[in-house]
């Protein structure tokens, strides 16, 4: 592809997004707020207000950043392996191919980005992703998903599958990042004027980049070089604006399709964001809150109507003071005629403004009054848990693509490179080598399934974790996983099962001493005088009896008795008891 045919590319896709563009800015401006948040919401600012300070609540913000917190976790990973010959063998390979999506995840923080991904996709409507690679400290190359700020992105048509086939994103790139990059464009920095050509004059004029001066995320200071970066089933076509040069073409070499991932909110016809009918809402509560401000100002300072003359020419004011008045003159206070509807009619948009937005109040710890029993509750999350679940089937499988692409990417670049990889799956720590040809072998699909309490606060999941653990439907180490801020559930659990041994032996132990055995009396004083020394007090205890009950059991066989049926060392003592069977011990 030619320069030109780039840009009328993009120029086609951009215009195709041209009504969402106004949305994106101004919803843009309301999120960042200040003076540009004011009047991208109020369209003007008001003279007697600072235009930094917005009298009303934004709602707008706290709404999203609320939802964001139900969605921006990472959902559980899950390989399913078709046709599997050896069940063992297909076990571990499914379990080898998890951890190297894991460490892919951990690569690229996939953590740290799925908060802003939750941000991004109700509040523009979509989120993207980049298929590229990245290198870790000791140069090993791994597939990545990139994160892009969605203002600048321009997908193409979405079809029946509801991915696109070409994408454009414009990006400004700092000036020095670009020159180490594309070293051929050092002269076009050294002097502008003399190395601008036609095709970029075309592009500023198309393009119209006075919107974006703001910068990006990616890119918040507002310096360096245009470029427009243009994807599409052949590869990426990288064209810096300013020189008018194609700098760079990558090919694509997946077979899936092009390298980027869309994640798009669903909608009616048009691409939306989840706010984008709530604007107007907003503003009028604001413009309200203004105008109620400055009524009450003027409410308490009041002017002073001196209907007459005043004999001194000068009205006096404050304590002790006397104006003397002509006969039939007065001094007058206007009443303040503040209406109390004013101020019902703020509440009455907040509550629409909260209906169309799907955020209802206790999400702002605000106790709904009309409902104050916990099935009114109930009914009131039932919207937001359907919307919450509807953008996690969208991420689910915005990141199976992910997935996807990156297994392949991988394959097909490194297939007999051997790379360590290394990173926690379930709470645990693994670090390994693999070979993507051997290790992945075409096995690129993948389940990414959000729990049964995502989207859950915490106090609901564990009183709801805990229904469903008594009534069998979840084990422990579900729920387990479902919990926030448990790191390493082996040790966990192992901690668990040693507490839980450590008791039962105790209590054991605490019942022979009270029958009246003295070994048992005296391993019970020996843990009074020494408890951090529990568990080998234990283990020796029981140990010297189990080595007692297998001598007595030579004993009977060489007698030609039946053997007992206890265990017959520590081990077994301790499986018994791993088993729920600690009968004998009594």
């Amino acid at each position: 592809m030619l320069v030109n045919d780039i840009v009328d590319r993009a120029v086609t896709l951009r215009n195709m997004h041209k009504n969402a563009l106004v949305d994106r800015a101004r919803f843009r401006s309301i999120m960042n707020g200040g003076a540009d948040g004011i009047r991208a919401l109020l369209g003007t600012s008001l003279e007697m207000m600072d235009e930094s300070l917005l009298p009303a609540p934004n709602l707008l913000m706290s709404g999203l950043d609320r939802l964001a917190q139900k969605l921006g976790r990472v959902p559980n990973l899950r390989v399913d392996l078709t046709n599997p010959r050896d069940s063992e063998r297909s076990k571990r390979k499914k379990e080898k191919l998890e951890r190297i999506i894991t460490s892919f995840d951990s690569m690229q923080n996939l953590k740290g980005q799925l908060p802003q991904v939750a941000r991004w996709l109700p509040g523009y409507g979509f989120a993207v992703f980049i298929i590229t690679t990245k290198q870790d400290a000791d140069g090993n190359t791994y597939p990545c998903a990139e994160l892009r700020d969605p203002y600048d992105c321009y997908p193409g048509y979405y079809g029946a599958n509801q991915m696109p086939e070409e994408l454009v994103t414009v990006r400004k790139v700092p000036v020095n990042e670009l020159v180490t990059l594309y070293p051929e464009l050092k002269a076009y920095y050294d002097d502008p004027e003399a190395n601008k050509s036609k095709e970029s004059i075309k592009a500023y004029t198309t393009y119209a980049y006075q919107d974006y001066e703001d910068g990006s995320w990616e890119n918040s200071n507002d310096s360096g070089g245009n470029i427009i970066e243009y994807m599409n089933l052949e590869g990426t076509y990288i064209v810096h604006i300013g020189s008018g040069k194609i700098v760079d073409f990558v090919p694509n070499p997946l077979k899936s399709g092009p390298a980027f991932v869309v994640a798009k909110r669903y909608s009616f016809d048009q691409l939306q964001g989840q706010f984008d009918q709530t604007i107007g809402l907003m503003a009028a509560m604001a413009k309200i809150n203004i105008m109620s401000v400055i009524a009450m100002e003027d409410a308490v300072f009041t002017e002073t109507n001196v209907v007459g003359e005043i004999e001194s020419g000068q009205y006096r004011k404050g304590r002790f003071a006397v104006n003397y008045l002509t006969p039939g003159s007065q001094v007058v206070k206007p009443v303040n005629n503040l209406p109390y509807q004013l101020f019902e009619q703020v509440g009455r948009i907040e509550r629409h403004l909260r209906v169309v937005a799907g955020y209802p109040v206790q999400d702002d710890a605000i106790s709904p009054n009309s409902f104050v029993t916990g099935r009114g509750l109930e009914e009131l999350q039932s919207g937001v848990s359907l919307m919450v679940r509807e953008y996690q089937s969208v991420l689910s499988k915005a990141l199976e693509e992910v997935d996807y692409k990156r297994l392949e990417l991988d394959e097909l670049l490194f297939n007999k490179t051997r790379k360590p990889l290394s990173g926690y799956i379930r709470g645990a720590a693994f670090s390994e080598n693999y070979t993507p040809g051997t290790d992945i072998n075409k096995n690129y699909k993948t389940t990414r399934v959000y729990g049964t309490m995502a989207g859950f606060d915490e106090p609901q999941k564990i009183i709801t974790g805990l229904q469903l653990l008594q009534a069998g439907i979840i084990d422990r180490q579900t729920m387990q996983e479902e919990m926030d801020g448990l790191q390493d559930l082996t040790k966990i659990n192992d901690r668990i099962t040693k507490e839980r041994a450590e008791r039962v032996l105790f209590e054991s132990l605490l019942a022979r001493s009270q029958q009246g055995d003295s070994q048992a009396i005296s391993a019970i004083s020996e843990i009074y005088r020494n408890p951090n020394k529990i568990d080998d007090i234990l283990e020796s205890f029981f140990a010297e009896e189990a080595q007692q009950q297998q001598q007595q059991q030579v004993a009977q066989a060489q007698q030609g008795a039946i053997p007992g049926q206890g265990p017959t060392n520590i081990q077994d003592v301790f499986a018994q008891i791993a088993a729920g069977q600690s009968g004998w011990l009594y």
